[in-house]
């Protein structure tokens, strides 16, 4: 027979399980590894939200600017401007008249073509302001536009607002 007297261990302190002191102890610690794992994983989905709400509100802004600026420099002139809208006038029949504004009861930038319009803004953000400005002169024909589009939310992450402000000269002039 085998002799187990190696393998056995002995009646000490140590093999009679966790003191109360011990466990909290060790629950302290685990508590505090969770709740900073907690707070890292919830900065990380909060800041993956926040640079969603920053790419949304830029690209809505970088499209709505593009396609006026393009609608104004191909415009062969202005029929009006008011300081919420635009009507551009075209040699194209179909776009005649081009007509930019703010809809009011959605609050997105929309674009008319000859009495068909379109949204150029998603309804993830709200364009807050639109003004047009004729500075044309005798030789001219210069229009001044500024746009601020906002994304909204409860928390600080699903906020975020961006202005742009340009000049354009119409190319037929």
């Amino acid at each position: 027979m085998m002799n187990n007297s190696k393998f056995q261990v002995p009646n000490s302190k140590f093999s009679r399980g966790f003191t109360l002191v011990e466990l909290i102890l060790y629950i302290a610690i685990v508590t505090m590894f969770m709740t900073g794992v907690i707070y890292f994983t919830s900065d990380i989905v909060y800041g993956r939200v926040r640079s969603q709400v920053h790419q949304e509100v830029n690209q809505n802004m970088r499209l709505a600017v593009k396609i006026i600026m393009y609608e104004i420099r191909n415009a062969s002139g202005v029929n009006s401007v008011s300081a919420s809208s635009i009507s551009l006038a075209s040699t194209d029949a179909g776009r005649n008249p081009t007509v930019i504004d703010r809809d009011v009861s959605s609050g997105r930038l929309r674009i008319g073509y000859g009495g068909n319009q379109y949204f150029l803004t998603s309804n993830k953000v709200t364009v807050t302001a639109l003004n047009f400005t004729d500075f044309s002169t005798a030789g001219s024909t210069n229009v001044r536009f500024s746009i601020t589009i906002e994304a909204t939310g409860d928390r600080q992450e699903f906020q975020k607002s961006e202005t742009y402000e340009t000049s354009v000269e119409l190319r037929s002039q």
